[in-house]
């Protein structure tokens, strides 16, 4: 069995310390000599010319945040936001003339709309937007039968209760529409997060990548909330909100790794 090198050491003993720094002398005594002082210094230098380590101020060094290394800073939870829903409503919206159908739509769509508060846009669509405590959601009508519901909780991303609570609030406000059978409620879209409130990105305000054309990535800071934000947004082909609720519950209680962490992979939340 070969022996682990110097540099692998230093380098392990600064990432599981992350994000706190330390100077030669303090990594002197933490390995009790058995590295000599110089040699530390050595490796210390080529561990930052290989962008592993970052060099601080006054002699301090500090690994770089890494995926990998993610999960010493903090472990925040898996969240969504922006998370657009649709349905084909349960009763007719669009009125018909002897069976063929109008661009019209029936008294009874058009006085529940004018109750609620909805306003006539292009296209023959319906569009209104309430607050559900501090979270905006936007529901559009279409005359043919179809509702989406878009809920922007980018301040606030959702965990399974808070969505549980907020679709419950939504299943009443349009009870006489939405099928009581989740089942036929799909997801159109989702950002898949997690909030990072002790990392920064060096060098750069936003690394974006795409992934294919219905998933793209990207690792900010997200000045409102104070944090870097590693997100991934989807576009499932087809997924129900039966489904949503069961991935919601499974971030809220990710699985447990041989490390006593949880899974800090998108992969096996997506």
């Amino acid at each position: 069995m070969t022996q682990e090198s110097n540099s692998n050491k230093i380098l392990k003993q600064l990432q599981k310390s992350i994000p706190h720094s330390y100077n030669v002398a303090t990594l002197y005594r933490i390995f009790k000599g058995k590295i000599e002082y110089n040699t530390i210094k050595t490796e210390l230098s080529r561990l930052v010319k290989k962008g592993k380590v970052q060099r601080e101020t006054r002699g301090f060094y500090k690994a770089m945040a890494t995926p990998e290394t993610l999960r010493f800073l903090e472990n925040p939870p898996v969240l969504l936001h922006g998370i657009m829903l649709s349905c084909n409503t349960k009763e007719k919206l669009q009125n018909d003339i002897h069976g063929i159908p109008s661009q019209s739509y029936t008294n009874d769509a058009l006085n529940w709309f004018g109750v609620m508060g909805f306003l006539s846009t292009t296209n023959n669509r319906f569009h209104n937007e309430i607050w559900v405590e501090d979270r905006k959601v936007t529901i559009t009508f279409h005359l043919k039968g179809r509702i989406d519901i878009y809920i922007n909780s980018s301040k606030h991303p959702i965990n399974y209760s808070a969505f549980q609570k907020l679709m419950d609030y939504i299943n009443g406000y349009l009870d006489k529409w939405i099928p009581f059978d989740k089942r036929k409620i799909h997801l159109v879209q989702t950002g898949v997060a997690r909030d990072y409130k002790k990392l920064r990105l060096e060098g750069a305000s936003s690394v974006s990548m795409k992934v294919f054309t219905n998933c793209w990535a990207r690792a900010y800071y997200k000045q409102d909330i104070q944090a870097t934000r590693i997100e991934a947004h989807i576009t499932p082909a087809d997924a129900t909100l039966d489904q949503v609720f069961d991935w919601l519950i499974k971030l809220d209680k990710p699985p447990q790794n041989g490390n006593g962490h949880g899974d800090d992979t998108f992969e096996d939340v997506v």
